[in-house]
């Protein structure tokens, strides 16, 4: 039985992949809630998912809270004002805190601003992007580049869905998975949603993908 810990359990992105982590075999979900009263917001919850209540400030919660699992989901969205390290200091807390266990799995939640353009410069570089997200965009740019520059204890995996990031679109059960490019632009006119994203991190956990993959709606909603 693999044991999952999905933080940000009671994010959109959250709740769909314990929904889409119920129902695969062989799986134990643990939701993390900041609060115990968080767990109002999980509609519907499958009675095998358990709950733990993590602030994942306090390193000593933290590491308890990790204790025994194989794979972390780090879905926690960060929004407003928030300093460009701040994805990059999350993950250096998450691995501190698992830092003497046995080897586990980081399956990372990315964003489109981290996308590598023609010119060498990132989405979040671009007019296009959505002045509201630029510092998640410039948060996920610095994630990504930290992820792929450096070697760690414990694997991960960093799935970028495109701009078109659809909230509340149809679960259509596919799914493109694109290697990462030194040009991704041609990524930048496709879409998913947030259902087909959370599917594509459940096949994540369960076949142990490792490193960058860029994650676009399957071909039969082209």
């Amino acid at each position: 039985m693999k044991r999952v810990l999905v933080l940000g359990a009671t994010g959109k992105t959250g709740q769909l992949v314990l929904k889409e982590l119920a129902n695969r075999p062989s799986i134990q979900v643990i939701a993390g809630l900041r609060k115990s009263e968080d767990i109002s917001r999980l509609s519907n919850l499958d009675s095998s998912i358990k709950t733990a209540v993590i602030d994942v400030e306090d390193s000593a919660c933290l590491t308890k809270a990790l204790n025994n699992v194989d794979v972390v989901v780090q879905a926690i969205r960060l929004r407003g004002d928030i300093p460009e390290t701040s994805l990059v200091d999350m993950d250096r807390k998450i691995r501190q805190a698992i830092a003497n266990q046995d080897e586990v799995s980081m399956i990372i939640v990315g964003g489109a601003g981290s996308l590598k353009k023609a010119n060498g410069k990132r989405f979040w570089e671009d007019q296009n992007f959505p002045r509201k997200t630029l510092p998640r965009g410039i948060a996920h740019h610095k994630l990504r580049d930290y992820l792929e520059e450096n070697s760690f204890k414990d694997p991960w995996t960093y799935l970028i869905p495109p701009p078109a990031f659809i909230p509340d679109g149809k679960r259509l059960g596919d799914y493109q998975k694109f290697n990462s490019m030194e040009n991704e632009e041609i990524f930048l006119t496709k879409s998913i949603s947030y259902a087909d994203f959370a599917m594509a991190i459940a096949d994540a956990v369960l076949e142990n993908w490792r490193g960058v993959y860029l994650i676009a709606a399957g071909q039969q909603s082209d």
